[in-house]
């Protein structure tokens, strides 16, 4: 149980760090350009989708970062 609340707690790190840095939003558009090159598409992704993006990466580094914490209390105050 440690071990994997460990593994979530450090997994949101990573994610959040690489969605301070716009990580997720830069991945999206380069894959947006290269993907759909030569087809009738707006230049740029449309900013909707780039919000969308953006609110679920910070959504999961949440949702990862309060599972490994219920995990971790667990493991705590779990009877030997």
């Amino acid at each position: 149980m440690r071990l994997a609340g460990v593994l979530l707690i450090a997994g949101a790190a990573f994610t959040l760090i690489l969605h301070l840095l716009g990580a997720p939003e830069g991945l999206y558009e380069r894959l947006y350009h290269h993907l759909l090159s030569g087809l009738e598409v707006p230049e740029e992704p449309p900013q909707w989708s780039l919000n969308l993006i953006s609110s679920v990466d910070l959504i999961g580094g949440l949702a990862q970062l309060a599972a490994g914490c219920v995990l971790l209390a667990y493991d705590r105050l779990r009877p030997a």
